[in-house]
């Protein structure tokens, strides 16, 4: 009974259940969770010459003189620099050592690890796009951590090659590029193109508007657009719409008994529309506002 008592008593004031003898106790732990660590000049002596399994554990060394002492190691190959820059935490200047090593970006590897890295210099990254194949180039416009000018030359690159693309790329490109590439490749002569852009996630109404009112729109944009079911919906998606040279009487008088009052009469005074229709449109301005009238009176 005694000894029940203090085991609760114990139990109390610590807050937990005694531990078991299959547990290992707090230093045990503690131990298994720590990793042996040499002397900083042992390590870097080590990083300038091992090869094999103790230069890939060196791989991941968080100290920046080992890091750059393992750039030393004439056993280094690409598959270690590889390992490298896959880490967001390597050394900047350790980065850089890489990217300005031009017998290591003859690497097609290596050239998209570096584009791919966050801590490159802008210097060493921008001259690399141009050897970027379209997966890559695609990837780099649409990485989270990437600078805004490097995913403006990445799109720049693709977007400067899209008219000899065949058409199975130019689909790819339109459902998993960037918001600016689907944007564009909504102006494609091709259907299924603008359908696939229609479907890209990063696709933005307003984008889906400005397409309509440029003057490189197509037959093709409206008619899709006007029959996709989720943008057809959207307000400004019928403005745009009803401003297009390409859109059916049919499908411009259906859209117009959707408009408010204070649409129709924008659209009535917008010199971008047909003076036929325009005079259309002031009839039908005319009516509601007659019957507006009559309803307050």
């Amino acid at each position: 009974m005694v000894a029940f008592f203090y085991r609760k008593r114990s139990i109390a004031r610590g807050g937990g259940s005694p531990v078991s003898r299959d547990s290992p106790n707090r230093g045990d732990r503690e131990r298994s969770q720590s990793v042996p660590e040499h002397g900083l000049a042992e390590a870097v002596q080590r990083a300038r010459t091992a090869r094999g399994e103790p230069l890939e554990a060196l791989l991941y060394h968080r100290a920046r003189e080992v890091q750059e002492a393992l750039l030393e190691n004439p056993h280094l190959r690409e598959q270690h620099l590889a390992v490298l820059l896959a880490r967001k935490d390597l050394a900047r200047e350790v980065v850089a050592s890489i990217a300005g090593n031009k017998q290591w970006m003859k690497s097609y590897v290596l050239k998209v690890a570096v584009l791919k890295h966050p801590k490159t210099p802008r210097h060493l990254a921008l001259p690399l796009i141009k050897f970027l194949y379209l997966i890559d180039l695609m990837m780099i416009a649409r990485t989270p951590g990437a600078s805004p000018e490097l995913k403006r030359r990445a799109e720049d690159a693709l977007l400067a090659q899209r008219t000899g693309l065949p058409l199975g790329e130019r689909l790819t490109l339109a459902r998993r590029g960037s918001q600016r590439i689907a944007a564009e490749l909504l102006l494609d002569a091709e259907a299924r193109v603008i359908r696939a852009a229609l479907d890209n996630p990063a696709l933005t109404e307003a984008s889906v508007g400005t397409a309509l009112l440029s003057e490189r729109s197509t037959g093709n944009l409206v008619d899709v657009v006007a029959c996709d079911p989720r943008w057809s919906v959207k307000s400004s998606v019928k403005l745009s719409l009803v401003r297009n040279r390409h859109l059916s009487l049919a499908r411009f008088a259906s859209i117009l008994s959707q408009l408010t009052l204070g649409d129709l009469r924008d659209l009535a005074a917008d010199r971008r529309v047909a003076p036929n229709l325009r005079a259309y449109v002031q009839k039908i301005v005319q009516t509601r506002s007659l019957r507006t009238h009559q309803r307050r009176v």
